[in-house]
């Protein structure tokens, strides 16, 4: 099994694409197939979702903020519509680590812009613990890098994660990543593509079903892209319809 939340931001169901695509060793690059198709093959995307890259101050309210002293210890509540708009603006970004090595900022960011060929703006954040969060300006962008890969940079992953309210830099390791999974041997009649992700709902959330797959012209095994918590023991096999069924 190849390393590529609690609610992500964005629908996942939503985001989620069926196109063929070729998981990535030490070239990252997108196919072009792919790029042309979504992207539309120009600098112009009618009806693309534009994000503003740049942060959006939130307008407190008198009710937004109660502050107050307990056991001598100061203290500050925000309101739920604080909460919520804090949170939104976190959608389309995503958490990044690099496993096994570090890589300063500038090689790093430079390395993602030439790797992903994004159609906008990025915006690389450097936080604690070796994670990177990437805010996107585009969601075509988002959506490419979220279910291509896996990726690597010099021979080693990087961790792809949909930002969650759960996240907390002070991890020291990803508590999810994004997996390729393949499902040797499935027997031919279950090659139907409610029933793949429902196979695969067994291991983890499922974000993409590769399209070859989906069209029914890989015949020799389903892959497909899920989510997996680290926290959990790894599935190595499942059990459908009373047959063992192998993981990889």
């Amino acid at each position: 099994m190849k390393p590529p939340d609690i609610n992500p931001p964005p629908s996942m169901d939503a985001l989620a694409m069926d196109h063929d695509s070729t998981p990535a060793g030490e070239s990252l690059k997108p196919t072009a197939s792919y790029k042309d198709g979504v992207m539309g093959g120009s600098d112009s995307h009618p009806g693309e979702d534009l994000i503003p890259i740049e942060d959006d101050d939130i307008e407190l309210l008198d009710e937004d903020v109660r502050v107050g002293v307990t056991d001598g210890i100061p203290f500050i509540d925000f309101s739920p519509r604080v909460h919520d708009l804090a949170v939104k603006s976190f959608e389309f970004m995503l958490v990044l680590k690099i496993l096994g090595r570090r890589v300063g900022y500038t090689t790093f960011y430079n390395r993602l812009v030439s790797v992903w060929e994004p159609s906008r703006q990025i915006k690389l954040i450097d936080i604690e613990n070796d994670y990177f969060l990437v805010k996107f300006s585009s969601r075509l962008d988002y959506i490419a890098v979220l279910t291509e890969g896996p990726w690597t940079i010099f021979g080693h992953y990087i961790t792809v994660e949909p930002w969650s309210p759960d996240f907390y830099p002070s991890q020291s390791h990803p508590s999810r990543i994004m997996a390729w999974v393949r499902l040797l041997g499935l027997p031919i009649t279950w090659y139907k593509r409610s029933l793949i992700k429902a196979i695969g709902s067994c291991i983890g959330y499922v974000v993409k079903i590769d399209y070859q797959t989906d069209c029914g012209r890989r015949g020799c095994f389903a892959r497909m892209v899920v989510k997996i918590s680290l926290k959990q023991p790894l599935i190595s096999k499942i059990v459908i319809n009373g047959r063992t069924q192998i993981v990889e």
